[in-house]
């Protein structure tokens, strides 16, 4: 996982609890890299979920619960590192409509080793369908993401996860509805 990930959990982390919150987390984390995280690098997998599992643990909070929050607050960083792919967007169905075939293309080209989900779309009706498939199954971090994206453009995005992968689905599906705020 890319370093940038890594970073906007650290910041979550210290914006909401404070820094010695994430000392006394990352001091638990028995983490396979000891250098510190670095936007460009690439991380094992493993390290982000143990991070956010003891601090899920030391919180006493859902991880779903946790990691939409989580996925909420990193918007704005990954649209601040990534403004030419968020700026073109006049609104969030036409913003989560591009990120597979703009914004993981972008990514994979500056980061090659970036391991980035897949998405397919399907419009039903007035809602958006989104599949997402991917073998780290953060789909509630997904569904943070979302939250976030209706906060950058001013929007309500009502969401529902139809399948999950945690129930046996081959793939994650959400089908969102989008209103303007008032």
């Amino acid at each position: 996982m890319k370093g940038i990930i890594f970073n906007a959990f650290e910041q979550f982390v210290i914006d909401s609890w404070g820094e010695d919150f994430l000392d006394d987390v990352l001091d638990r984390c028995s983490l396979q890299t000891q250098e510190p995280f670095v936007g460009p690098g690439t991380y094992p997998d493993e390290d982000l979920l143990e991070i956010v599992a003891h601090t899920v643990k030391a919180l006493d909070v859902p991880l779903p619960q946790a990691l939409r929050a989580f996925g909420r607050y990193a918007f704005p960083a990954l649209a601040s590192a990534f403004p030419v792919c968020v700026r073109p967007h006049a609104g969030a169905r036409s913003f989560l409509r591009s990120v597979d075939d703009v914004i993981h293309v972008e990514v994979r080209k500056l980061h090659p080793d970036a391991s980035t989900p897949a998405f397919r779309y399907r419009d039903d009706g007035d809602a958006l369908v989104i599949e997402y498939h991917s073998q780290r199954s953060l789909c509630h971090l997904m569904e943070g993401l979302i939250d976030g994206v209706a906060d950058h453009f001013g929007e309500s995005i009502a969401q529902r996860q139809t399948r999950c992968t945690a129930d046996g689905a081959p793939h994650c599906e959400f089908r969102l509805e989008f209103a303007t705020r008032s």
